[in-house]
């Protein structure tokens, strides 16, 4: 069984994605360029077939960053809901949120966590509110993902 710390959770927030950036910054360069270049040469063609080129590539681009960036962000959802449940139980079980694992990466009903002493307990949402269950496992055969182990 699988859990994941505290900092495992954290560091796996998206980051922003540079290399698309600077591909978008760079179209839309290469577009004002074919626009100005287009207005200046008396109108001719291949300085506007070349903003064209431009103008699909920055929307085509910008599409693929805005989608991409919508599945990030439900995905960081399910990250900051295991971090956000770590933090309240820290707070109320009175143990640094370091010590706390957690068996999924998204917290919901019915996730497991563990606290030192190998004490496990259920999670139970309940009007929200969240409810633990005591658990006793049997031979467990526990993997514990951190930060330092996935870089």
């Amino acid at each position: 069984m699988k859990f994941y710390t505290y900092n495992y959770l954290l560091s796996r927030i998206e980051v922003t994605n540079w290399v698309q950036i600077v591909l978008i910054v760079l179209a839309t360069s290469v577009l004002l360029f074919g626009v100005f270049k287009y207005y200046k040469e008396k109108k001719q063609s291949k300085y506007r077939e070349l903003a064209l080129i431009a103008l699909f590539l920055v929307l085509i681009l910008v599409g693929i960053r805005i989608n991409e960036a919508q599945e990030h962000k439900a995905v960081d959802d399910g990250y900051g809901t295991a971090l956000r449940l770590i933090e309240e139980l820290s707070e109320t079980l009175a143990i640094p949120k370091e010590e706390i694992v957690i068996n999924t990466q998204a917290a919901r009903d019915g996730a497991i966590i563990r606290v030192p002493e190998n004490r496990f307990f259920r999670v139970i949402y309940t009007d929200g509110k969240i409810l633990l269950e005591n658990m006793e496992i049997y031979n467990p055969q526990i993997e514990i993902i951190d930060a330092e182990s996935t870089s």
